[in-house]
């Protein structure tokens, strides 16, 4: 008997020995979507815009052949707002209060007018639209006020990724940022959500009386912003070079904007949806902007 028992515990040690550890899990790191290279800036216009403003359809031609010659460097707003813009029986409503906000905070003596990443115009080699509006300039400087952003060193990178859950309708928007070079005034993170192929009446002084073209597709509208808030969210993080700031934004799309029932109708098709998130010195200067699709 004792002869088998101390055969048992032999065995015993031999298969504890051999059996298998778990070894503890790790995490893998959560990717870092901004770049750390040096790299020049996103151009950003703003396109103030309306629905009932004749000559703004020459705008968005315009603003897309700068699009165009300059892919993955440009990036449009449509922004509608003002008297051409606000909402009219029979005409379609594509304003957002914050569009009215940047509007009035860019002061555009007409329409169709724009600001190139709210620099001063001075600052990009164009005349202002006029001495009240100095950071708006008419559609024919855009392309040269935009070519000069291009030229110009970003302070800070940007990366983001949108993802969208049907069952719920959240959108989940993940911002990263690096900075290449140090910011000493306040900075401040502002996410936008864009929809293209949105369809409605548009004035167009390019056509014949009525100067009205019907099934107008309109692009790059602003829809809202997920920030809170007109002109972003203050980072309170470090700005200085090398740092990174990681933010995360839950966003819940709605069935439409404005209605249904309005002309041009207002319903979220969510494959025609894109997110703008761009930082700004304060409400004005645009530092850096990326625009991404709606996964």
């Amino acid at each position: 008997m004792k002869r088998l028992i101390y055969c048992l515990s032999i065995a015993s040690l031999i298969f504890s020995g051999c059996a298998k550890t778990e070894e503890p899990k790790v995490e893998p790191e959560q990717e870092f979507l901004a770049s750390t290279a040096l790299m020049n800036r996103m151009a950003v216009l703003e396109d103030f815009t309306g629905v009932r403003c004749g000559y703004c359809p020459d705008g968005h031609v315009r603003a897309k052949t700068v699009a165009d010659a300059n892919l993955g460097k440009f990036i449009i707003i449509a922004t509608h707002a003002n008297q051409y813009a606000n909402p009219v029986s029979g005409w379609a409503n594509f304003t957002t209060v914050q569009g009215n906000a940047i509007d009035a905070q860019a002061k555009p003596a007409g329409y169709p007018a724009g600001t190139v990443n709210r620099m001063k115009c001075t600052e990009l080699g164009v005349p202002a639209m006029s001495p009240k509006s100095l950071i708006t300039m008419d559609r024919g400087q855009w392309a040269a006020a935009a070519a000069k952003v291009m030229t110009l060193p970003a302070p800070v990178n940007i990366g983001a990724k949108a993802t969208f859950d049907p069952a719920s309708r959240v959108l989940t928007v993940k911002v990263d940022l690096y900075y290449t070079a140090s910011e000493t005034v306040p900075n401040s993170i502002n996410v936008s959500l864009l929809q293209d192929r949105l369809l409605s009446t548009q004035a167009d002084y390019s056509l014949a009386s009525p100067y009205l073209a019907y099934n107008y597709e309109q692009n790059h509208v602003l829809r809202d912003m997920i920030t809170k808030g007109n002109f972003g969210e203050t980072i309170t993080e470090s700005t200085t070079t090398g740092s990174k700031v990681s933010k995360t934004y839950i966003y819940t799309v709605p069935q439409d904007y404005n209605g249904t029932a309005v002309e041009g109708g207002g319903a979220v098709v969510v494959d025609n949806l894109k997110v703008v998130v761009y930082v700004t010195r304060g409400q004005l200067e645009i530092l850096n902007a990326q625009s991404v699709d709606v996964k």
